[in-house]
């Protein structure tokens, strides 16, 4: 199992990351902006066939969606390109880290897709803050509660149950 997954990481690896980074920029970096600017430009397209059909302030409604799905499209890249930073992250008990993180990453980015371009965005954002919720639970809170100095935990914690939040927002809404 480990050969497998090594292969994957290898290949996940070799398909997000360049050898030399485009521009002098970090590869890590340099796909975050990838994903965050394909994202943009998607969702954009999208809410500027809406845009006729909305009145006054409401508008800007359509810009939210892109404002949440953009983050997410990030954090779903982070997964690729620092999967190790991401690994250590994940409980002792729970098996085939690696699996775990890209697999996480890849549902990150087809929600931040599927909101963007409202192809079952509810559904996604509903999934999305159970996702995140769990990740409080799950990891967050015993870390915080381990080391209630450190403001890294806190941080974490608080962010990801700020994104929940969101989530469940957007999955409520209309």
């Amino acid at each position: 199992m480990p050969i497998l997954l090594s292969g994957v990481q290898q290949l996940a690896v070799g398909a997000l990351a360049p050898a030399a980074a485009p521009f002098g920029i970090p590869a890590t970096a340099f796909w975050i902006y990838v994903s965050a600017s394909l994202l943009f430009i998607v969702g954009f397209i999208k809410i500027l066939k809406e845009l006729p059909q909305e009145h006054g302030v409401d508008k800007i409604m359509p810009f939210g969606r892109l404002f949440f799905a953009i983050p997410l499209a990030v954090f779903g890249s982070e997964h690729f390109t620092a999967t190790a930073g991401i690994v250590a992250l994940v409980p002792l008990w729970i098996p085939a880290h690696t699996f775990w993180v890209y697999l996480v990453g890849l549902g990150f980015l087809c929600a931040a897709l599927g909101i963007a371009v409202l192809v079952q965005a509810r559904l996604a954002a509903a999934l999305v803050g159970m996702t995140f919720l769990i990740f409080v639970l799950v990891m967050d809170m015993p870390a915080v509660v381990a080391n209630p100095g450190n403001r890294f935990f806190w941080a974490l914690a608080l962010r990801q149950l700020a994104f929940s939040g969101g989530a469940f927002a957007f999955a409520m809404s209309r």
